[in-house]
């Protein structure tokens, strides 16, 4: 009868992988790459099986490796001992990179209570990783069983600790390597906890919000591709977008860019009349429910202004744009030539 697997077994294993690398590691033992499931651990990926089977050589009394024909890799065998010891097994087919929306959401769970956050079983924890399962949906992601599963969403809200001085100030350090957004996330709200409950409102809406293409990547900014498309989604509203053009023509007989004067008439005759792109004043995680667009809150820009106004993940003021249009520009080295 074997004895059973423990986590000292799996971290001697995992030392042996790092020690010798993953090809020796491998052939010194009779094992392939791993196909589907993997164990991550601090960030890095160890193939599942072969690192159950050599763990077996670390147990107390005559322990030995096991042979790859003793063991199984799925989910019944090599994947079932490692989840029991609260490991994280992911599927390769899983391995879909968390975005800075998807982090943000974990960040304000995390912080719901950072001393003892929600667990695996919570309904916190549950809700949260139905609800980015329904955005994988959304994007049309071949998801499969453990996508954005609740042990994951669990995982990627225990990253943030690596992070927090409440707990870098006792020696726990947490995790030491993570998605790089992860400290991106956490240097952006961690201190403007208003911003993130914004921020994050703001991402649920636009995950349940049918006239925001989840799949649109025209426009990218660390801000967050879900709010920024809630964002562009408002600025598209054909019929408020018609109010704000004619109010210009009205005031000044021409649509120009209110950052740096741009005519499209002008540069393009005829082509070019009556074409103004409109761009929201107010970043969508900063309205409260109920808030309703007024033409002050829109501005007259052309697109390449839109795309600096959208550049940071801060939305910059018109006002501060138009300053930057007016500076003199660096000259650059291919000027002189």
């Amino acid at each position: 009868m074997r004895v059973p697997l423990t986590v000292a077994a799996v971290h001697q294993a995992i030392a042996e992988f790092n020690n010798l690398g993953r090809e020796t590691f491998l052939r010194t033992y009779g094992f392939g790459t791993a196909k589907d499931y993997m164990l991550l651990v601090d960030g890095r990926e160890y193939d599942s099986k072969a690192i159950v089977a050599v763990a077996h050589k670390y147990l107390p009394g005559d322990g030995r490796p096991l042979r790859h024909d003793e063991l199984s890799g799925g989910v019944a065998d090599a994947v079932r001992k490692l989840t029991e010891l609260n490991f994280h097994v992911v599927r390769r087919s899983d391995r879909v990179d968390w975005t800075w929306d998807e982090h943000v959401l974990a960040l304000e769970l995390y912080f719901v209570n950072p001393a003892s956050p929600p667990g695996k079983a919570s309904a916190e924890v549950l809700a949260l990783s139905q609800l980015l399962q329904h955005l994988g949906d959304r994007k049309g992601i071949e998801r499969g069983e453990t996508y954005r599963n609740a042990n994951g969403v669990y995982m990627k809200m225990m990253n943030f600790r690596r992070f927090d001085p409440a707990f870098q100030a006792v020696g726990k350090v947490g995790l030491s390597q993570g998605n790089k957004l992860e400290e991106e996330v956490w240097v952006t709200f961690a201190n403007d906890r208003q911003a993130l409950a914004r921020a994050a409102a703001a991402i649920r809406t636009a995950i349940d919000d049918v006239a925001v293409s989840v799949q649109d990547e025209l426009y990218e900014a660390e801000e967050g591709g879900l709010i920024l498309r809630l964002h562009l989604s408002r600025e598209r509203n054909r019929a408020l977008v018609q109010r704000k053009r004619d109010q210009a023509r009205e005031r000044h007989g021409l649509l120009v860019c209110e950052a740096c004067d741009f005519d499209f008439s002008t540069a393009y005759g005829e082509l070019g009349f009556g074409f103004i792109e409109v761009h929201h004043r107010k970043p969508v995680a900063s309205l409260q429910p109920g808030d309703r667009t007024k033409l002050e809150d829109l501005a007259l820009v052309c697109a390449n202004c839109h795309r600096m106004l959208h550049r940071r993940n801060a939305l910059l003021s018109v006002e501060d744009l138009r300053a930057i249009v007016g500076q003199p520009r660096r000259r650059l080295s291919s000027d002189a030539a």
